[in-house]
């Protein structure tokens, strides 16, 4: 009992730290400040340190027995100090982050009652710089559609700021439900929209601590997400919508750990709802019976009844369908691959797309085949799913390896701990943008935040065949 007590003590210093940082360099980053003036260097050195410092905290916790101590009090403990910080990081200013402005104005158009998807942000709003890019992207400006004219007018500060206006909203229905949430409860102005982000961790770490229980394992473990500095970076500061992904996600895992499969098939298709490609690794927690097919073929259903209203706004402009085709940030794999393809492929990007689609379906299909009994070996299937999704996508951004944060907290592998320690990477690729020569610095941040977990993927593989 000494020492998970001294186990626990230590750890909850890190995102104490860690909201105290944020706290104080947030002020650096509002949106008048120029990227240049801004201590972008000290952003990444701050949080590299601290996502470092927690992970080797986190191995070690996840290597010690948990001993006797009382179940309620160590989770009393993880919740109090999880708390703590969240309230220190939640009134920040979003650090080198601008998509919550695009949430706004999505929200306030749900809200209203009317379509997110059908106009771009762009048609709203008038102003040099958004006249230039419909120009460049041959979106003609147009007076706000009859049932707009007051949110255009009452948002014009909002449409001044979201990025890539002239691209209709990539977000499913249930994630513009939860924008028109956050719109409710204070109109455009970030503090509903965070209290809602705030309740979905709430309900992440309930989840979460759900799932422990199911499975029997130690419930100090659910402070790998709740305590996690990325986490107060990217949910509470940031404000990003990927946490409306997690409670299905940690649902999906409390059910596999729960051998509960209607559960599995009803939490991933709502987690597809959020973010579509939940849907994809449903065989590899699900078992391999006739059954099972009937769950997965009614969670299909179920999305895309779900997302109807997005795919019948589908065309060459829609967010989805730009997302899927030309979106490329911080990816270590992805344009190397398309390197490798450019001497034989008129377009080798969407061929390389195809190939990391190939690759993920082709090692949820193997997992399936094996029909694995045991929950954790359906959980670390699907984990390394993710995890090779992460990997190999052309879009490489921090708040995307949260998604592993609830198998990192029922199952802490090493690839997973590493690559949500070496995320912060992402944040050195600002300052390459503002050197002399950005391009002879843009391979820093990919190599930063994603080849770490390669080696740790490497290693983990290695040490499996040696068994």
């Amino acid at each position: 009992m000494p020492r998970l007590n001294g186990l626990l003590v230590a750890g909850a210093a890190i995102p104490l730290a860690t909201a105290a940082f944020l706290a104080l360099i947030a002020p650096h980053f509002v949106w008048d400040i120029k990227l240049g003036d801004r201590p972008i260097l000290m952003l990444w050195a701050g949080m590299a340190v601290a996502t470092v410092t927690f992970t080797l905290w986190a191995w070690r916790v996840a290597r010690k027995p948990s001993g006797s101590q009382p179940t309620r009090w160590v989770v009393a403990i993880i919740l109090g100090v999880g708390l703590i910080a969240r309230a220190l990081v939640l009134p920040t200013t979003p650090i080198l982050e601008d998509d919550f402005y695009r949430y706004q104005w999505d929200g306030a158009v749900t809200a209203a009652g009317q379509n997110p998807y059908r106009y771009p942000p762009a048609r709203f709003v008038t102003a040099p710089a958004i006249e230039g890019l419909l120009a460049a992207t041959g979106v003609k400006p147009t007076p706000p559609p009859p049932g707009y004219e007051p949110l255009a007018k009452a948002g014009r500060d909002t449409l001044l700021r979201v990025n890539n206006p002239h691209v209709a909203t990539i977000y499913p229905p249930l994630a513009q439900l939860g924008f028109a949430a956050g719109h409710t409860l204070t109109p455009w102005r970030l503090t509903g929209w965070k209290l809602v982000v705030l309740a979905a961790e709430m309900l992440t770490f309930t989840l979460l601590i759900g799932a422990l229980r199911a499975g029997a394992l130690p419930v100090i473990w659910s402070a790998f997400y709740w305590w996690h500095p990325l986490a107060l970076k990217e949910l509470t500061n940031s404000a990003h919508m990927d946490a409306l992904l997690l409670p299905f996600l940690a649902g999906a895992l409390w059910a596999v750990l729960a051998q509960r499969a209607r559960l599995i098939a009803l939490t991933v298709a709502g987690a597809a709802a959020v973010k579509l490609w939940p849907l994809v690794i449903l065989p590899a927690l699900l078992r391999r019976t006739r059954g099972a097919v009937v769950l997965g073929i009614a969670a299909a259903v179920v999305t895309l009844v779900l997302i109807a209203p997005q795919l019948a706004a589908l065309s060459a402009d829609a967010g989805l369908n730009r997302y899927a085709t030309d979106w490329q940030r911080n990816a270590l794999a992805f344009p190397a691959l398309v390197a490798v393809f450019s001497p034989f492929a008129h377009d080798p990007a969407a061929i390389v797309r195809l190939v990391v689609a190939a690759i993920i379906i082709g090692w949820v299909v193997q997992c399936w085949r094996r029909d694995a009994a045991a929950p954790a070996d359906r959980i670390r299937a699907a984990a390394t799913a993710v995890l090779l999704l992460i990997l190999l996508s052309p879009t490489g951004y921090p708040w995307y390896v949260l998604w592993l944060a609830p198998f990192a907290a029922v199952q802490p592998r090493l690839p997973v701990l590493v690559i949500m320690a070496a995320a912060p990477g992402y944040y050195f690729d600002f300052w390459a943008q503002i050197q002399d020569e950005p391009d002879r610095w843009r391979w820093i941040a990919p190599l930063l935040s994603a080849g770490p977990a390669w080696l740790a993927l490497a290693v983990e593989r290695y040490r499996g065949a040696q068994r």
